[in-house]
């Protein structure tokens, strides 16, 4: 019954999962409900993905490797890049940073449109970069801290 089956294809699987790391993280500041709905997705993806090996398609050949290879390095792109498209999303899409430094922006009441006053803009843009640079160096003082095999188990 089962050799007569498609062979399992994990390349979609992994695109699927990645895309919507993407979307969470490097969106997470405009849209935070989304890193619940992606638990719940997860479970579908996950109740589905079960079905599908054990009924759809062949057993994967087991092959033994030390990691996930490409799509770690392309995990780690995609969350070291997402402090950078938050934190411009913050600065220039957001009033947060309109409340915080009010003196630097110019608001029309009628349409609703701010625009930088001229001459302040870059302490906005510095500001961005500041609170950016902040979070890249608070991620990599935890990936030196923390070691990426817990000691019980090297």
């Amino acid at each position: 019954v089962e050799s007569g089956r498609d062979e399992y294809e994990q390349f979609d699987d992994y695109l699927e999962m990645l895309i919507e790391l993407g979307y969470v993280t490097l969106f997470a500041s405009a849209y935070p409900l989304a890193a619940f709905i992606a638990i719940f997705a997860n479970y579908v993806e996950y109740r589905a993905d079960a079905w599908k090996l054990s009924r759809v398609c062949l057993r994967p050949r087991a092959i033994r490797t030390d990691s996930v290879g490409t799509w770690k390095l392309l995990m780690k792109v995609i969350v070291w890049g997402s402090a950078l498209t938050n934190c411009l999303i913050f600065c220039f899409t957001s009033r947060q940073m309109y409340q915080w430094m009010p003196d630097a922006f110019s608001y029309d009441e009628t349409t609703g449109h701010k625009s930088f006053v001229a001459g302040k803009g870059w302490y906005v843009v510095l500001t961005m970069f500041g609170i950016e640079r902040a979070l890249l160096v608070a991620g990599l003082l935890i990936t030196l801290i923390v070691p990426s095999v817990p000691e019980d188990v090297a």
